[in-house]
């Protein structure tokens, strides 16, 4: 097994808003190792990115983190670090956050300063977390670009980002994020809006970039395509918590919860639509205010059993041997 380099412990995130208090995140807990790819897949608003701007210490008032812990490897062999220890904007938050912890933010079109060059993007996260004079800066910009399938670096490095697609964008956010060879890469959306030719070389560069560097990633994604192709454990979120933890042949073979069943059917050709039609999963995420009592999924369920989903927050407990799952059909069996 290779080693554990980011592991989050029943980490919560809130908003104190003035119209109530926003769950965001709700006791999430995880693990990822080097080389290896974590999905965490999960409707709209379930808390897929917020539980990774905690990692990079990107939750700002009126949020914030109230509980838990983020355990952070800098180095191999060495001890973690709990980087919810450090405050947002200081100097060891800064050190890690771009440099050892990187990102690729969701929206290319927009993540891009519009009146900066795209060189500047580059050169200020080499300033801050490398050593290199402003030549040699120039030149790892360059190479990056040029990495990421950026055509004519040097002329690029000049240009503004509006004078980019927005597959050419995206590719720019990943040579930003990679620029310092991180230990762990939040990948959030990273193919949302590209037509599938681009994503597939976007996915593909990526891989190879960890098979390089020996990274971490945590892909933030909707679509499960990708989640196949890509991933060797997922996690499915639901209203701010993980409801479901196994490896990818797991989760697509024999997902035991009744959230992660319903995701499946929703996927093109799944052997679990058994008519081979598309189905919907009834009903529809709860606004971020409203509170639901015990299982969060159980007005939704089709496995409801009344008196206990809508009492009791189901724990979450190994199903078996591979997956782990918050689900009181499993909690059941293990004499809960």
């Amino acid at each position: 097994m290779s080693e554990t380099v980011l592991e989050m412990k029943e980490v919560h995130v809130r908003y104190d808003t003035d119209d109530g208090v926003v769950h965001a995140v709700r006791g999430v807990t995880y693990s990822v190792s080097l080389d290896e790819t974590l999905a965490i897949v999960g409707e709209s608003g379930c808390g897929k990115s917020q539980s990774s701007f905690a990692a990079m210490g990107l939750i700002q008032p009126p949020g914030r983190v109230p509980a838990g812990e983020i355990l952070f490897r800098e180095k191999p062999g060495a001890d973690t670090v709990n980087v919810l220890k450090f405050h947002r904007n200081s100097r060891q938050m800064r050190r890690l956050r771009g440099g050892k912890i990187a990102m690729i933010f969701q929206e290319p079109m927009t993540a891009l300063s519009p009146v900066h060059r795209i060189g500047m993007h580059l050169d200020e996260v080499l300033c801050l977390h490398t050593n290199l004079g402003k030549q040699e800066r120039f030149e790892r910009a360059c190479q990056l670009l040029t990495d990421v399938g950026i055509p004519d670096a040097e002329k690029r490095y000049h240009q503004y980002s509006f004078e980019f697609s927005g597959g050419m964008r995206q590719r720019i956010m990943i040579a930003v994020a990679l620029a310092c060879n991180p230990r762990v890469l939040f990948a959030d959306e990273p193919t949302t809006g590209l037509d599938v030719t681009i994503q597939a070389q976007i996915l593909e560069l990526i891989k190879k970039l960890q098979r390089e560097s020996r990274m971490a990633v945590v892909l933030i994604t909707h679509d499960l395509a990708v989640v196949a192709e890509t991933a060797d454990r997922v996690a499915v979120m639901y209203l701010g918590r993980i409801v479901e933890l196994a490896d990818v042949d797991t989760i697509f073979a024999t997902p035991k919860h009744p959230y992660t069943i319903a995701l499946m059917k929703s996927v093109i050709g799944s052997p679990l639509a058994d008519d081979g039609r598309l189905q919907v999963i009834r009903g529809s995420v709860p606004p971020p205010l409203e509170h639901v009592p015990g299982c969060p999924f159980h007005p939704r369920c089709d496995s409801f059993m009344p008196g206990v989903c809508d009492k009791v927050i189901p724990e979450f407990l190994p199903a078996d041997e591979k997956t782990i799952t918050a689900c009181h059909l499993y909690s059941k069996k293990n004499g809960n």
